[in-house]
């Protein structure tokens, strides 16, 4: 592990050990029952509808048409919803957090809107920077507490130049605040290309993390 080889501490046991982090991951599961109910509501719909007017109705055929992308979509976000879910809890039940040194900056990135150059649209983000022992950049994430869902800790001061990580820096996992909440899901655009040990591999593909095209380290 790179945080072991800079002197970096990793704290004892998994992420979701951290006071929280359960309940956090639990309510957002919630939300599959919320899909599979909206799902069946949509399909009992249609059933009931074609079973009134006709299969082969005009009536049941236009409402078949403007059902069956709804029903599609539903479904689709619903697989999405899950695999998120999935992919937060097997990260964090596999890695322990290292506590990484950070800098804080805005990166430029592609974005649906911003200004035009080079045939793309390009705006500014918020970066957390993991640094190496030296001070350079091992590499960036965004914020962990942007978009953050999930309850305010209270009553902690946590310093700024400091993130918690679980995960493979090569590739991803989740990136808190010191003391694990408020916490994220990120994933590196290009993975890097340092090698890692034969054990670092393993541990980045059983937590999902490690693409399926890449090899082990012989």
């Amino acid at each position: 592990m790179i945080a072991l080889e800079y002197g970096y501490e990793v704290l004892p046991g998994v992420a979701m050990d951290t006071p929280g982090v359960e309940d956090v991951l639990r309510r957002r599961e919630r939300g599959l029952r919320w899909g599979v109910l909206a799902l069946t509501a949509e399909v009992v719909l249609l059933a009931v509808v074609l079973l009134v007017v006709g299969p082969g109705s005009a009536p049941g055929m236009v409402t078949a048409a403007c059902l069956a992308p709804v029903i599609a979509s539903t479904a689709g976000l619903w697989l999405l919803w899950r695999r998120a879910r999935r992919r937060e809890r097997l990260v964090m039940s596999t890695y322990g957090w290292q506590i990484w040194p950070v800098r804080t900056q805005d990166v430029r990135v592609v974005t649906a809107e911003g200004e035009r150059a080079q045939g793309r649209r390009w705006g500014t983000d918020g970066r957390v920077v993991l640094l190496q022992p030296d001070g350079q950049s091992h590499c960036s994430f965004p914020v962990p507490s942007d978009a953050w869902d999930g309850p305010q800790p209270r009553g902690r001061q946590h310093p700024g130049n400091q993130v918690w990580f679980a995960g493979d820096t090569r590739f991803g996992g989740m990136v808190a605040e010191p003391g694990g909440l408020p916490f994220r899901y990120v994933v590196r655009s290009v993975p890097g290309k340092r090698r890692g040990s034969v054990a670092e591999d393993e541990l980045a593909r059983r937590a999902g993390l490690m693409p399926r095209n890449r090899r082990h380290r012989s």
